[in-house]
């Protein structure tokens, strides 16, 4: 018995250290290659440190000067417009005035009765009054806002929130397709309205934003200039204060704070500063 034993006995002696030999050495690679990932990690990690201290102070360097300046100034202007009151009141006012709209067109004329309109105005088959009413009034509306506030958004929801009032009136009512026919649901009649509001919205933005800066150049230039002086108002501006210096008189001649106009009047000034020296 004891000569069976020793043979089976040493046999899983030698296989535990067998395993035991192989378990420390899996062991000790899966050590090591933790280790080597935790290594390349943390080197990665500072690179990504630096790299990202160095853009923010380079981007913090750039934005801080010209960028700046142009986000703040002249972006801000166009994009938001030159006061934030009137283009919070205008972004108030946009729902009121798309839901003003629904309400009429569907009180009164009909999203039926609508479309009819807006295809054969656009066709040219049965041009129709109201909508050309309709298309000055956005223009108008986009003209003044960006007379008084020039905000590219502002402007385009206040033109775009009657269109898209309009064009939501087509919830509930049923559109024929080759296909069949089928009832237009809220999601689709957003949608559709808010297609319309870009697609005609845009064009009449931009065209009342050009509209209302041209027409606030034009009063700017030609309401708050005042006419030129003549020649002789311009003289009469070179008044000869005395001074007494050593018993004798001195004649000054204090010239105007404006350019004189033309040779005419620069003559006209030298000629009074020689008469006026020669009575001296």
């Amino acid at each position: 018995m004891r000569s069976d034993w020793s043979p089976l006995q040493t046999a899983v002696t030698e296989a535990t250290s067998f395993l035991v030999i192989k378990g420390k050495r899996i062991a000790g690679a899966i050590h090591l290659m933790i280790l080597t990932m935790w290594n390349i990690l943390k080197r990665l990690a500072r690179a990504l440190w630096s790299l990202g201290i160095t853009t923010h102070s380079k981007s913090s360097m750039v934005l801080s000067g010209p960028v700046k300046q142009f986000v703040t100034g002249p972006l801000w202007v166009v994009l938001l417009g030159k006061r934030r009151d009137v283009s919070l009141l205008i972004a108030l006012l946009s729902p009121v005035l798309a839901l003003v709209t629904a309400w009429w067109v569907g009180s009164t004329v009909g999203y039926e009765t609508l479309t009819a309109w807006v295809r054969g105005t656009w066709f040219g088959t049965e041009p129709s009054l109201a909508i050309f009413l309709g298309v000055s009034g956005l223009l108008v509306l986009g003209a003044i806002s960006a007379g008084i506030n020039s905000g590219l958004l502002p402007t385009g929801l206040l033109v775009g929130a009657p269109i898209f009032g309009a064009a939501v009136t087509r919830y509930g009512t049923t559109v024929t397709y080759t296909w069949g026919s089928q009832v237009v649901s809220l999601p689709n009649a957003v949608g559709i309205a808010v297609l319309f509001a870009l697609g005609f919205g845009v064009p009449a933005t931009v065209s009342g934003l050009v509209l209302g800066r041209a027409l606030r150049n034009v009063v700017r230039v030609y309401g708050g200039r005042s006419g030129p002086s003549s020649a002789a108002e311009n003289a009469w501006l070179c008044r000869p204060p005395l001074r007494v210096l050593h018993n004798s008189v001195q004649i000054r001649c204090a010239l105007p704070t404006m350019p004189l106009q033309s040779p005419a009047t620069n003559q006209a000034a030298r000629s009074y500063e020689m008469d006026s020296m020669t009575r001296s």
